[in-house]
């Protein structure tokens, strides 16, 4: 024999006592080191019952146990207690005795890490009938389905009469309940099965109910027909007829020309709701909102009492009411709709002209057909879809349907991590962040205007020119005193200076309008018509205030009535207004307490 085949032999030898080796230690040692350890348990098992005879059961189907934690703290078995260096499941690992009527019979079970028992240790099969997870309406009747089957390894078919169920499902509040169906076997092996019923409450439901004798429309005065969105108050105005629903704003967001081409679609105001509103809104609230087809037929000065719509728009997410919808809400030439300031409905008039709407005159001069490029209040509308549930809130001002799980935010958290129309106060004013900025910073714009005491501080421009073009660089116009005058009497250590544009339009002030920008790096500015929140809201005090928006036509300057409307008459050096700052909060600041909301919002900190 040769040395190379000598040595071949040896390697090959030696491969296969080192495989011998493996094998050994790591499947048949192991197993014979459990196998001792399950007799040792077993011996420990049935000493312990030799000297605590009394625990023994003495009926016949009772079962008793003891677990291996008990027999190593009561020192049956000695020390920690492992196999082949496998930890044993100190609580799972037991010894069970079973009177079978003649005798008692012991049950070993022993877990150590992947290697266990082959001793029955599995609660029955539990087979539900219907769902582990169902859904009911508020106010309806709930039955439980109950048990299709119980089944054993060990005693097979188990009658489900011996399940214990435990659980009551309220159907009169909402919120998820639980069952919970328990069963044992010969060997006190359990199961617990679960059925979780969600009791909710669908916003059709409640519409339906509620209008149900007023042609599926809230009418009147009504204080029943609130949701919270996206923290802005909205009102339900109807039920559509696939169950759908239609709401419109509380309160005017912006002022925005309609500017149209004879349609809503593709006109000013549909691309500020479609481009610019909706796209600041929370994806969860986004999820709820159906593109939906929006009235804006051709209404006349004799037919403007209509309530049938005949056109509608190409489907857009967000619309704004129609003529029509407005009338279906009047009762006695009342509707919750009603505003002072002068409002957008989507309805094309006269010369091409769309409708507007106030509740300063008597109704039938509410409404009337206006120039499509002046800068009237917006009221964004919405269709909801019609699985759309109701989570908590009656549907009033101050506790309105609320639709979303919004939380609040922790003391010590992050402002930037907010969300659109949340309320912060700093300083003595409310501010309502209108904006969440790449860079990490918050954009807001003050709720009110700013005051010396209880009075509120008008300014005007006083530099003689013509123009009035926002400058705050130039002494005596309105954004220099801003900045240099009226910041003595708010607190800007929060804020960070901004780039702040100043459009100027050659002509009027539309959203779509031919505009050259000027720039300046400022700490707080005043807000832009077409910035959400810039509109006068409930909080805005009781005078006019400042936009920014400016023009190159003479004494031209957009300023917001005290009624609400914006303004387009000529402004002269003795005109004046209040207020509204825009401003940035830094990216560091954090919130110390409140909950965002207006009779509660957000305390920060630096």
């Amino acid at each position: 024999m040769t040395k190379k085949k000598i040595i071949r032999i040896v390697v090959i030898a030696l491969i296969i006592v080192a495989i011998l080796l493996l094998v050994w230690f790591l499947f048949i040692y192991p197993r014979v080191v459990f196998r001792e350890n399950e007799s040792k348990l077993a011996a420990a098992g049935e000493r312990y019952y030799q000297i605590n005879r009394s625990y023994l059961p003495s009926e016949k189907g009772r079962v008793v146990s003891v677990s291996l934690n008990t027999l190593v703290k009561q020192e049956y078995l000695d020390g920690l207690y492992t196999a082949y260096g496998k930890l044993c499941d100190l609580n799972e690992s037991n010894v069970k005795v079973v009177n079978d009527g003649e005798d008692n019979k012991y049950y070993t079970y022993l877990k150590c890490g992947n290697m266990e028992s082959d001793v029955d240790h599995e609660g029955p099969v539990i087979t539900l009938k219907g769902e582990t997870k169902e859904t009911v309406s508020r106010g309806s009747t709930y039955e439980d389905p109950g048990i299709e089957s119980v089944v054993d390894d060990t005693d097979g078919k188990i009658d489900i009469s011996k399940v214990s169920v435990k659980g009551e499902v309220d159907t009169a509040n909402v919120g998820n309940y639980e069952i919970t169906y328990t069963v044992n076997d010969s060997l006190n092996n359990k199961t617990t099965v679960t059925r979780t019923v969600v009791v909710e409450e669908r916003l059709s439901s409640i519409v339906k109910e509620a209008t149900k004798d007023t042609n599926n429309y809230y009418k009147g005065f009504r204080d029943d027909n609130y949701i919270m969105f996206n923290n802005m108050l909205f009102r339900i105005v109807k039920i559509n007829d696939n169950d759908t629903i239609m709401a419109v704003s509380e309160e005017s967001l912006a002022s925005v020309d309609y500017t149209n081409d004879g349609r809503f679609a593709n006109s000013s105001l549909d691309k500020w709701l479609n481009d610019y509103f909706y796209n600041l809104l929370e994806d969860k609230y986004k999820d709820l909102i159906v593109s939906t087809k929006w009235c804006d037929d051709v209404v006349n000065k004799d037919d403007y009492m209509t309530t049938e719509c005949t056109r509608t728009s190409a489907k857009r997410n967000i619309g704004i009411m129609s003529i029509q919808d407005y009338n279906n809400t009047l009762q006695d030439g009342n509707s919750f709709y009603d505003s002072r300031a002068l409002s957008w409905f989507s309805n094309i008039g006269e010369d091409n002209n769309p409708w507007t709407f106030t509740s300063m005159y008597d109704y039938p001069l509410k409404t009337e057909p206006m120039n499509q490029e002046y800068l009237f209040n917006v009221r964004p509308t919405i269709t909801l879809k019609k699985n759309t549930k109701v989570l908590s809130g009656d549907g009033s001002s101050g506790n309105p349907y609320i639709l979303v799980e919004n939380n609040t935010a922790r003391k010590n958290s992050d402002l930037n991590k907010r969300q659109i129309g949340e309320y912060i106060t700093y300083k003595g004013y409310t501010y309502r962040i209108s904006n969440l900025n790449s860079n990490g910073t918050t954009e807001v714009i003050m709720t009110g205007v700013i005051k010396n005491g209880d009075n509120e501080l008008n300014i005007g421009y006083n530099n003689g020119s013509g123009k009035k073009v926002y400058n705050s660089k130039q002494e005596g116009n309105i954004g220099y005193q801003v900045i240099n005058d009226l910041t003595k009497y708010i607190s800007t250590d929060l804020f960070e200076k901004t780039k702040v544009e100043v459009p100027i339009y050659s002509g009027r002030v539309t959203y779509q309008g031919k505009k050259n920008i000027k720039e300046y790096n400022d700490i707080i500015s005043i807000p832009s018509t077409f910035d959400i929140f810039s509109a006068k809201g409930l909080n805005s005090g009781n005078g006019g205030y400042w936009l920014i928006d400016s023009s190159n036509e003479e004494n031209i300057k957009t300023m917001v009535y005290p009624i609400g409307t914006v303004s387009y008459t000529p402004i002269t050096d003795d005109t004046t207004a209040g207020v509204k700052v825009k401003a940035t909060f830094k990216k560091d600041v954090i919130i110390t307490d409140g909950s965002g909301t207006l009779s509660d919002p957000y305390e920060v900190r630096d």
